[in-house]
């Protein structure tokens, strides 16, 4: 009878640990491609600039962000819900790691990423034959 219940205890603590994991907001992103450059905007309401945390490691561009929730009183109805942000991309070879610039406004990041040299386009000029 004891060895069936330990089975039990293993899967309730396998539901508590998952409930203590952190949960991420996912913001909304459009992503436009210029010739020069990838610009990413994301939608990250209520969180400050010097709450945004963006890092590159290897080839995954990372982005998160914590908001702070308002302090006006005890809510006596909520629709809306104050978290953290996390969002991650995959560069490829086409641009430049090193060349990432982000500005934030009216609660939208805007992460621009620079194209490599060799994926920008490249005009050539047509030469008159003699």
């Amino acid at each position: 009878m004891a060895a069936e219940q330990t089975p039990m205890k293993a899967q309730q603590a396998q539901v508590v640990r998952r409930e203590q994991q952190p949960q991420y907001f996912q913001p909304a992103t459009d992503i436009a491609e210029t010739a020069e450059a990838v610009v990413l905007r994301l939608d990250m309401p209520g969180v400050a600039k010097d709450d945004v945390d963006i890092t590159i490691d290897k080839d995954m561009l990372s982005i998160t962000g914590k908001a702070q929730p308002e302090e006006s009183g005890e809510a006596v109805y909520r629709e809306t819900y104050v978290g953290d942000f996390r969002r991650q991309f995959t560069l490829t070879a086409d641009v430049d790691a090193s060349d990432i610039s982000a500005s934030m406004k009216d609660g939208v990041l805007t992460v621009t990423v620079g194209k490599a040299k060799a994926a920008k386009p490249k005009k050539i000029k047509i030469a008159v034959a003699k």
